[in-house]
């Protein structure tokens, strides 16, 4: 069904009509989603509908979806759980096809009447042809038809897109990703999925040109063995990364009350990561980590990792976290080696790998040698450079002009290696985070794979290829 693109009117609606507006501009669910469609922009028809007003937002209001003049594509239910079932009804009657229940109040909450509104609500979708997102979800985001009635504000449009049964996760995640240059295609809260399913939403992604990565947060599944052959298909063009939450007993408990799920048996999500490919996460963060892998990164051709930091401690640590990610971490050839001897002291310093290069970090003409050396030496397919970031105001031209060489040197070799940067330094003053924070922005939307500590950096490059290791295979 969602592949013969039967759902772009849900994604790209002419008409919304908003069910629970009010004039209260501070009141949450329907007159938030309204404020916030008339506010981004929507350039299509918007119905408030209300019975205990005629005008909102200098909109005219109706009494009921009924007495709307024309069939809206959208209809957003966000009124008390006993009136939705009416709602429903009412859709039908006009001719509506695409519903977002934003409600809750049903089989998430454990009690008899929220099940019994759940089975009520699920009959009536059963026996239509709505196509309905929810219940107890926030919908959905799409910043190229301005349908982003919740989220952070869109700062572009990209191919980035994501299914979540959480809409705090998705409403999350838009604001995190953006500050790091990564934009959506897509976000769909689907929460207790009484209508439309993860499959469908998956098969609809499948054929989309403006998706070019998918990512999933889900708490239960059902059509499990239709899931996995369908995110095996769509990772052989699509890297899809899914987040399984609920695999531990409390974990499981959370789940549900959240959406009602059944959280499933963490050895089964194990054999469905082993055989779809799907590349495994399990936070907000590393779905943006992964993002900016497969956005900035070309596949690498194995797993021997140069490791350019400063500092022995450091740099032992950098070495043990890419062990244990699964990263090789070779001798340096002969021949780099002697080159680096050429200028690098051996006091302070090592050019073993990792490279021990402390004085280098701030010193742009010797750093600028050790990477060109070091990148090229035939027995590294990959290189993490571990940063150094701390607030030094005597230092700061310095540590601008390798921060900008950095970013044109990865530009430069972008087509040849895989090249990231991990931050860590010394966090004891808030300046320091700040600094931290600022660089990790700069050089992400510089389009550098960028990466806040040295754990995040070697996770997301060893599942970056992992995935491309899965498809050699196939």
């Amino acid at each position: 069904m969602a592949s013969l693109r039967v759902l772009d009117s849900l994604f790209f609606p002419k008409s919304v009509a908003v069910v629970g507006a009010s004039a209260n501009p501070s009141g949450w669910g329907g007159s938030s989603f309204l404020t916030d469609l008339i506010k981004r922009g929507y350039a299509g028809k918007v119905f408030p509908v209300n019975p205990k007003a005629q005008v909102i937002s200098g909109l005219t209001c109706y009494p009921d979806v009924k007495s709307i003049p024309e069939a809206p594509d959208l209809v957003i239910i966000a009124i008390p759980a006993p009136g939705v079932p009416q709602v429903l009804r009412d859709c039908i009657a006009r001719g509506a096809k695409n519903v977002h229940i934003f409600t809750s109040g049903f089989s998430e909450t454990g009690e008899e009447e929220g099940r019994k509104l759940d089975l009520e609500i699920t009959d009536i979708i059963q026996n239509s042809d709505l196509r309905v997102v929810g219940p107890n979800c926030m919908g959905i985001w799409v910043p190229a038809s301005k349908l982003t009635y919740w989220g952070d504000q869109p700062r572009g449009e990209g191919d980035l897109s994501i299914i979540s049964q959480s809409g705090g996760h998705g409403e999350f995640l838009t604001q995190y990703a953006q500050q790091l240059g990564i934009y959506f295609s897509k976000v769909i809260s689907f929460g207790n999925a009484s209508g439309l399913q993860a499959v469908d939403f998956l098969e609809y992604f499948e054929t989309d040109p403006a998706t070019k990565k998918i990512a999933c947060y889900f708490e239960g599944m059902k059509n499990g063995g239709k899931f996995t052959q369908l995110i095996k298909s769509i990772n052989k063009t699509k890297p899809v990364f899914v987040w399984k939450s609920g695999l531990t007993p409390s974990g499981s408990r959370a789940v549900s009350s959240h959406t009602g799920s059944m959280a499933g048996e963490e050895k089964v999500w194990k054999a469905f990561y082993a055989q779809s490919g799907a590349v495994p996460v399990n936070s907000l963060e590393e779905i943006a980590d992964m993002a900016l892998a497969f956005q900035y990164l070309k596949p690498a051709t194995g797993r021997r990792v140069l490791l350019l930091g400063g500092g022995g401690g450091n740099s032992v640590a950098l070495a043990d976290i890419c062990s244990r990610e699964g990263l090789d971490v070779p001798r340096l050839s002969e021949n780099t080696r002697l080159e680096l001897n050429k200028f690098i002291r051996l006091a302070g310093n090592s050019v073993r790998n990792p490279v021990d290069a402390w004085s280098a970090q701030d010193t742009p003409d010797i750093f600028n040698k050790t990477l060109e050396i070091t990148v090229n030496d035939l027995n590294i397919d990959v290189a993490i450079i571990d940063r150094l970031v701390w607030n030094q105001p005597d230092k700061k031209e310095k540590f601008d002009q390798v921060n900008d060489y950095l970013i044109e040197f990865i530009t430069k070799y972008r087509s040849t290696k895989p090249i990231i940067i991990s931050l860590s330094g010394i966090n004891s003053s808030l300046d320091s985070v700040k600094t931290r924070t600022e660089l990790l922005k700069k050089l992400t939307m510089s389009g550098v794979a960028a990466y806040p500590s040295t754990l995040s950096a070697a996770r997301a490059l060893s599942k970056f290829i992992a995935y491309h290791e899965f498809m050699a295979k196939q």
